[in-house]
């Protein structure tokens, strides 16, 4: 029941979000070498467990007051709702389909996650936190500077089904910034019948731990850059 229910909040989101691109890039960066660090060695990050960040997860409390619906890693790698989603849409340019990170929505291979949903039905706005570990701070770095080259490239799309399109803008956002090296992303969705929608995504790492977190909905332009600051907030106060 718990994994359904954070699926139909993901779909919901997801359905609008379709293809944002869906991370950001703080730019390339080099792996230390061996010879480099081999002095002092460096302290390891903790690695959470997958019940450790579940854990973690429930501690987040959303603006709309409700407890998150938490997932662990095993609920989120059994089905990707994006991929279903993304089959049934018609994209321009054609590459940018098949993004191979989808925000949340899809786990790093080798690591432990746990993600919480909520949909505030005041303003419409569903939001995502998603905590990551169990991986080298460079490979979660590689992981965000990949969903980054993508974002830029795909930052004009259009998504047609069924005679009907939405198209679909991207670009870098400066208003997320309460963790330390968050890079933030704002995408907006219209339709030819003048519906719209904005999401909002945003990534830090801390303590070897990537957060991630999702605002989205009609309402997210006046409570979704709140809403994902303290999202991030809270998960980043969390990690120590």
């Amino acid at each position: 029941m718990k994994k359904f229910a954070l699926q139909s909040v993901a779909i919901s989101a997801l359905a609008m979000m379709a293809l944002t691109g869906c991370g950001g890039s703080t730019g390339s960066t080099d792996a230390a070498s061996p010879e480099a660090t081999a002095s002092p060695t460096p302290t390891a990050a903790k690695q959470y467990t997958n019940d450790e960040l579940v854990e973690l997860v429930k501690q987040i409390k959303p603006k709309s007051g409700k407890e998150l619906t938490v997932a662990s890693s095993d609920e989120l790698a059994q089905e990707n709702p994006m991929k279903a989603l993304m089959s049934m849409f018609t994209v321009e340019p054609a590459e940018c389909k098949d993004l191979a990170t989808l925000g949340g929505s899809e786990t790093l291979a080798g690591s432990t996650t746990a993600a919480g949903a909520d949909l505030d039905a005041t303003s419409g706005v569903m939001t995502m936190v998603t905590l990551t570990s169990g991986l080298d701070k460079q490979k979660l770095q590689d992981s965000i500077d990949k969903s980054g080259v993508q974002a830029e490239k795909c930052s004009k799309m259009t998504l047609s089904m069924s005679g009907q399109s939405m198209n679909v803008s991207t670009a870098k956002f400066d208003g997320i910034n309460t963790v330390p090296g968050t890079v933030a992303y704002k995408t907006e969705m219209s339709t030819a019948s003048g519906a719209a929608q904005t999401t909002y995504m945003a990534y830090a790492i801390k303590e070897g731990v990537l957060i991630s977190a999702t605002a989205s909905g009609k309402g997210a332009d006046a409570n979704g850059v709140a809403t994902a600051s303290d999202l991030m907030e809270q998960a980043a106060a969390l990690i120590k």
